[in-house]
């Protein structure tokens, strides 16, 4: 679940998608969509990014139904900016394709790009779905559905057990939910810790943006789809926490998802990270040997969703049917547990909510913690919002601001006057 620099590359090539694709209707010539095998059997072309966590159901279905998978992996803004540049040419577009929330709404511009999977079936899936989650995908007619949902984004706060203690803070999960009922809370616990141990509360000012951002009842857009950046307290909120973090010296200065953050993670350089249920992998991943270090409890102030993302099925596939089946089955509730359980990703698939194989599980990794019960209970508190159609390009702008103040190049107030200027201009092009 990346998010770059690389972002501003599916931005520019939005633009192509909505030039290029309305003059079309251009069938592939040279895509490896919908090739056959030497010995005649099917095979799908799959675009993820690292850290989706269901190659493994991909590969057990193309196993069991004697196809083959061609599962090509690259960074998560690549995976957007190569769609959207095969969707204009009408040439190179996959079997499957990967599609972030942010994203979704961009693709819908052009909904004959793909196969609108309610012909294929899709409606009989509806009710396994969260009806938020579901709708995300569709366009706004309600007549055509992009992608099946993958996972969703449910936020909770890991913390390194080891680090608390040495801070003189509480370990215990509920106790430190107790303690850490507001945001202000958690500064305050931030200072605590960097005083006794020198170590940073958190990894990235970002991640405190991103959480507290998710956490209102609008985000970059009111329901009519209106950019409401400026006037939403939600975001300034969040921006002005993140600047807290920076000001106070309680962050470890990394950028989230590259460079040395994962080493960072590995060598107790921070001592938590606000967690979407999808980071747990990035967790296990980047910091094997911490196991049994970390723990999970709820977050200050509520639950937001940060991220999730949706399967479809590009226009030039010749095998939409096949691929339908497989996205069918890696997506189904009976799937989406098993990721849950060896990935820690969130089911989209509520039915599961209440099962007992879910309920009672626990992450031997997070100190036993009832990670499903933990990320169930941040579900039901998450509040859906409008994404928007450029809420990629708004999330970048601001990324940017936050990242100006945490280089040293800016100071809080001229950052952000900077991001809304930059708002102003490029939202109105």
């Amino acid at each position: 679940m990346k998010r770059s620099s690389g972002l501003q590359k599916f931005l520019l090539l939005a633009l192509s998608l909505l030039l290029l694709i309305g003059a079309a209707g251009c069938k592939a010539k040279d895509t490896t969509a919908g090739e056959k095998t030497k010995d005649g059997k099917t095979k799908l072309t799959i675009w993820l990014w690292p850290g989706m966590g269901i190659e493994d159901q991909i590969k057990q279905y193309a196993k069991e139904n004697n196809i083959e998978v061609d599962i090509q992996l690259s960074e998560f803004a690549d995976v957007h900016s190569n769609l959207t540049t095969a969707l204009a040419a009408g040439s190179g577009a996959p079997d499957i394709s990967a599609v972030e929330v942010k994203g979704i709404d961009k693709m819908k511009a052009a909904p004959d790009s793909f196969y609108n999977l309610y012909d294929l079936g899709a409606d009989e899936l509806k009710d396994n779905y969260l009806d938020w989650k579901w709708k995300q995908a569709e366009t706004p007619d309600g007549k055509n559905l992009l992608g099946i949902p993958t996972d969703i984004g449910p936020q909770a706060l890991a913390y390194r057990v080891d680090l608390f203690e040495q801070a003189g803070l509480p370990t215990d999960r509920e106790e430190v939910s107790k303690m850490l009922q507001t945001w202000d809370d958690y500064i305050k616990a931030g200072e605590q810790l960097k005083a006794k141990t020198g170590k940073a509360m958190i990894d990235s000012p970002n991640g405190i943006y991103s959480v507290i951002e998710g956490q209102g009842n609008e985000k970059y857009y009111d329901k009519d789809g209106n950019v409401i950046v400026k006037d939403n307290p939600q975001i300034k909120k969040a921006y002005d926490y993140a600047m807290q973090t920076i000001e106070k010296d309680l962050t470890a200065g990394f950028t989230q998802f590259e460079g040395e953050w994962g080493s960072g993670m590995a060598n107790g350089d921070f001592a938590t990270v606000l967690a979407p249920a999808w980071m747990q992998l990035n967790i296990m991943n980047n910091a094997p040997d911490t196991k049994g270090k970390w723990d999970i409890t709820l977050l200050p102030e509520g639950a937001g969703n940060w991220g999730g993302s949706f399967l479809t099925i590009p226009k030039e596939s010749k095998n939409a049917e096949e691929a339908y089946k497989l996205i069918k089955w890696v997506l189904s509730p009976e799937q989406q547990l098993e990721t849950f359980k060896s990935k820690g990703l969130m089911p989209s698939t509520p039915g599961i909510y209440e099962d007992e194989a879910f309920t009672s599980y626990t992450s031997e990794f997070f100190n036993n913690a009832p990670t499903a019960k933990i990320y169930g209970e941040a579900a039901k508190q998450v509040k859906p919002i409008v994404e928007g159609p450029e809420s990629i390009q708004i999330e970048q702008i601001l990324g940017d601001a936050v990242e100006r103040v945490r280089d040293g190049k800016s100071t809080p107030d001229k950052s952000w006057k900077t991001a809304m200027d930059q708002l102003d201009r490029e939202l109105s092009r």
